[in-house]
Formats: structure tokens, C-alpha cells, sequence
């Protein structure tokens, strides 16, 4: 029998969860209460946790089959299933923006790949003084608050999701003279999926894409694509939409990237360290 306890954020999304120890696999009626709860409140936050990178990995791989990072140079070496976020390594993997004035990264993980992530587990080994906190944004209610007009023309939409989009983001940050990806696995050039997708578990809609990776709209024009991504980003990333995750050692945090966007907020990486590792869960069912 679980002895999970599951208590929602005052957010729109989020519940802290008690009583898993993620040093064990969880069996089946743990694994059923945190894809239930995962499904309903979006993110999950299991504080105190003291776990290795293998169990990590071991708990992660209980819940479904893991996939690598594309970035061969931020796999964890001895354990290849963790993704080595943050400046600590010799290539810095942020994501998060220089300043407070720059544009968030918002995403959902490997969307632009032809198998993206249903879910990814982020545990803080460690963290800076101040900045880089995590946002969350709920993609149900963004989805819920669109008018009835937009929510027919927004299901007939595919957008098309590419690295490039990415890579440009990380190289306008960096700056040409500091950009260094690294070792990269061959990625499709762009894949597509619908705009709004429905949650294999409930069939509820969300909005399914990301502020930079997702780079047009199939039949529009490049520049009309644009556009309205950045608007679906502003509407859907408003602060009533949003749990902003502000880091403790040792949390460990489980997202829902069906439904889930999210985005790194800045540092002083000059002063400060920041360590994550990132176990990610491969998308079982079919996007559309």
C-alpha cells in the first residue's frame, strides 16, 4: 500500500508530494498514485531526497523506458541516462537567459524529436544563492481560457518544432565567439505535431509547443509563424498559469511534458554554481 500524500501548490498547477523515497522503485500503487496525481496537477515535487545517479535512474525507469540526451558531452559518465544540467562542466548546458530583461526559454522537453518526452525528473544536487528557479505553466488552463473561435482554428493548426530554433535561442545568449554545443547526435531537421494535443490519460487539450523550438506553423509563412508564436507564448505563459519552482538542495521535481511548459530563470553563473540531473521519460503513446 502507497503512503504517498499528495498536496497541491496555491498555483495553477504543482503538488508537493510525501511519504516516496525515491532511494527505492516505487511498486505498482505508488507508480498508479504519481501518474494520477502527475496527470492532474502537472508537477510534482518530492523534497529531501538524498538519491545516487543510479537511483535516480532507477526510480525514473520504474515509471517508463528512458531516453539520452541528444548532447553526447552532458551525458553523466558511468551513467548515460543522466542529463548534466547547469556550469559546472567544461560547455555550460542553462538554458535559462543572461538577464531578467531576455527572453524565457519556454519548452516542453525533446518535442523536436520524432519520439519526444512524456515526462522528465529533475533533481537539484546544487544550487545557486539566488536565481534559477524553474516556472511551470499550465497548458490545460491556457488552453481553457482561449475563446471558442480560437480553440476551433487552433485544432486544425500544426506547428513545426526544430534544434535550429533552439541552437539559435543558446547562440543569441552565448554570443557567436562563446557558442560551443558540443557533441551532438544526429536530430531530424524539424518534425510536426498538432497545436493542441489531447492527454493519453484523460483526453483533456492542451496547448503543445514552446517559445523558441517551435519555429512556424505548417502553411504559414515563416514570419506570420513567428508572430504567432510569440503570441501564444505570452498568452499562455501569464503568471495566473504559472508555479515558479524556487530550488532547494536535494529536490527532486517530476513534470508532465504533455501538458507542462517550463523555463529556467537567470543566475549569476560567474558566482554561482548550479547542478541538476535529468532523467527523462520517453513519450509510449502517440502525439496526435
Amino acid at each position: 500500500m502507497s503512503t504517498a500524500s499528495i498536496t497541491p501548490t496555491e498555483a495553477a498547477l504543482g503538488a508537493v508530494v510525501e511519504g516516496v523515497d525515491m532511494r527505492i522503485p516505487p511498486d505498482a500503487t505508488t507508480i498508479e498514485v504519481i501518474e494520477t496525481a502527475l496527470e492532474k496537477h502537472g508537477v510534482l515535487i518530492f523534497p529531501e531526497q538524498t538519491v545516487t545517479p543510479a537511483q535516480q535512474v532507477a526510480f525514473s525507469a520504474a515509471l517508463g523506458p528512458l531516453e539520452l540526451t541528444a548532447n553526447i558531452d552532458a551525458r553523466l559518465d558511468g551513467q548515460p541516462e543522466i542529463f548534466v544540467v547547469g556550469n559546472t562542466g567544461l560547455r555550460p548546458v542553462t538554458f535559462a537567459p543572461k538577464t531578467d530583461s531576455d527572453d524565457l526559454e519556454w519548452h516542453t522537453d525533446h518535442i523536436h524529436r520524432s519520439e519526444p518526452s512524456r515526462a522528465s525528473l529533475l533533481y537539484a544536487r546544487e544550487i545557486p544563492e539566488e536565481g534559477g528557479d524553474t516556472l511551470f505553466a499550465c497548458m490545460y488552463s491556457a488552453y481553457d481560457a482561449l475563446s471558442p473561435e480560437d480553440k476551433r482554428a487552433y485544432g486544425r493548426l500544426e506547428a513545426i518544432h526544430s534544434v535550429a530554433g533552439l541552437r539559435a535561442y543558446l547562440r543569441e545568449q552565448a554570443g557567436e565567439d562563446e557558442y560551443a554545443p558540443g557533441r551532438q547526435e544526429v536530430m531530424p531537421e524539424s518534425v510536426t505535431w498538432p497545436l493542441v494535443r489531447r492527454h493519453p490519460k484523460t483526453a483533456r487539450p492542451a496547448l503543445y509547443f514552446g517559445a523558441k523550438i517551435t519555429i512556424g506553423i505548417r502553411g504559414w509563412s515563416p514570419e506570420d509563424g513567428s508572430r504567432f508564436v510569440r503570441a501564444l507564448t505570452a498568452h499562455a505563459t501569464r503568471q495566473k498559469f504559472v508555479y515558479r519552482h524556487v530550488w532547494r538542495k536535494h529536490d527532486a521535481v517530476l513534470w508532465d511534458n504533455r501538458r507542462v511548459l517550463h523555463a529556467a530563470t537567470p543566475f549569476d553563473m560567474a558566482r554561482h554554481r548550479r547542478l541538476m540531473h535529468r532523467t527523462t521519460l520517453r513519450e509510449t503513446e502517440p502525439v496526435a
